[in-house]
């Protein structure tokens, strides 16, 4: 955890040198995951709950409509704790407060998943955003997980596959 945290800070300090203006900020909102358990030929089940985000973001832009918006969130769901680190290229469209955005996102489970369970989940995240001031903004965004959460336990076929989806839907403040 101390290793992803340090390489997260040493890449914002190192694109915030050569970006045009850097401004960081704080972000909060609404959370949902979808756990979706599927085997081949076999269907799927899923099950989703509420919750909330938290956390802290740096706005490096780039050439003035292209942003890229590194991010570390907190979320909590039933007393269930996840760590988001996203990092989102932001793209405003024709001069306006309207942006659209995707990039990667690594998720940490930070509960204990038992055997053969992967903490760390791989997303693809995408939404939309706009900024209501210089300083206020909303977004929404969706990140479909990549990765297969359930790893090697015995008694459990290979073809089953576990992910985590999210919808975040949230405000924030850029200094």
């Amino acid at each position: 955890m101390k290793k992803i945290t340090f390489i997260l800070l040493f890449a914002l300090s190192a694109l915030s040198v050569s970006a045009q203006e850097t401004k960081f900020g704080f972000t909060g909102g609404f959370l949902n995951a979808e756990v979706k358990i599927s085997a081949d030929n076999q269907g799927s089940i899923s099950e989703s709950d509420s919750g909330f985000y938290v956390g802290a973001l740096a706005d490096i832009d780039l050439n003035g409509s292209l942003h890229l918006q590194p991010e570390v969130l907190y979320g909590n769901i039933n007393d269930g704790s996840v760590l988001f680190i996203p990092v989102l290229l932001k793209y405003y469209i024709s001069e306006s407060n309207f942006n659209i955005m995707a990039g990667p996102q690594a998720t940490i489970d930070l509960e204990e998943g038992g055997e053969g369970y992967n903490e760390l989940g791989i997303d693809a995240s995408f939404g939309v955003g706009y900024d209501i001031t210089d300083n206020f903004f909303i977004d929404a965004r969706y990140s479909l997980e990549l990765t297969n959460r359930i790893g090697d336990v015995q008694g459990i076929p290979e073809d089953y596959k576990g992910r985590i989806n999210t919808l975040q839907i949230g405000v924030g403040y850029k200094f």
